[in-house]
């Protein structure tokens, strides 16, 4: 469904009061989650929405949120370099849920990525999300929404974003040429990519390697020609990922477990980075 879709359905809820106090936002990247997340809360959190039925852009409450500073809008993401939410975040945040609403109006918080969070994460989140605190919202923003709890993904209205064939295609290689530049380059936050993969997935994730590692190879030989590797990557070390690429894809075939083949390469990838 569409983000303007998506956008009519949570206006015609929140009219009702029927919008719930948890959404999860849910779909590839480049499908406008983390800005629909993001104008929700402004709208949320406008003084004159429901007669514009978006932010008005000129309240109190749209001027402090364009200055960074309402301070009823919290966000929640990993620290810089780390793959998970700290615990101790999530307890901050928290915190601050369960505080008086300043302005009297509502407080919203923003998860993102929703995958980030640890178990323990999830655990403590989902005390506020099935007692929540008076007009408080809390929008969890994920791409690998089912590597999620399925306790934690029970308790959301879920609204899922699409995106079209060749958009899906570019982005994918994107996000996939990343995670391998970032294994090679020894940080694993790559590995979040292997969250909870589908064998199709998997499939078309690692024939994107395939192609990627080729171009390499062939830059190294002749330079001009292919991607230039990453600092640090000569010919042995992306030989190397061709040959764990190639037998990845063989074990899939045999039924491997697709989050740990490409788990795998990226661990072992980041260790000869």
């Amino acid at each position: 469904m569409s983000g303007a879709e998506h956008w009519q359905r949570s206006l015609a809820a929140h009219a009702s009061q029927r919008l719930a106090h948890a959404l999860l936002l849910a779909g590839p990247r480049g499908t406008g989650k983390a800005a629909f997340a993001s104008k929700l809360a402004g709208f949320l959190l406008c003084e004159h929405a429901e007669s514009a039925r978006r932010p008005c852009g000129a309240c109190r409450g749209c001027a402090l949120i364009a200055g960074g500073s309402h301070p009823n809008l919290m966000r929640l993401a990993p620290e810089e370099d780390k793959r998970d939410i700290a615990i101790e975040d999530v307890r901050g945040l928290l915190e601050r849920l369960h505080l008086s609403s300043h302005y009297g109006g509502a407080k919203v918080a923003i998860v993102e990525p929703a995958d980030a969070l640890n178990a323990s994460g999830v655990n403590a989140l989902l005390k506020t999300i099935e007692e929540p605190p008076a007009a408080t919202y809390v929008l969890l923003v994920s791409e690998r929404w089912r590597a999620l709890p399925a306790t934690l993904r029970s308790r959301c209205q879920i609204l899922r974003f699409a995106r079209s064939g060749r958009q899906e295609a570019t982005e994918d290689a994107g996000e996939w040429g990343k995670a391998l530049a970032d294994a090679c380059e020894g940080r694993l936050q790559a590995l979040r990519i292997a969250q909870g993969l589908k064998r199709d997935e998997a499939r078309q994730g690692l024939e994107i390697w395939l192609h990627t590692a080729t171009g390499w190879l062939r830059a190294l030989a002749a330079p001009g020609q292919g991607t230039a590797p990453p600092r640090g990557v000569g010919a042995a070390a992306a030989g190397r990922l061709l040959d764990d690429t190639v037998e990845a894809l063989r074990a899939l075939e045999r039924n491997g477990n697709p989050s740990l083949l490409v788990e795998s390469i990226i661990i072992k990838a980041a260790q000869r980075g």
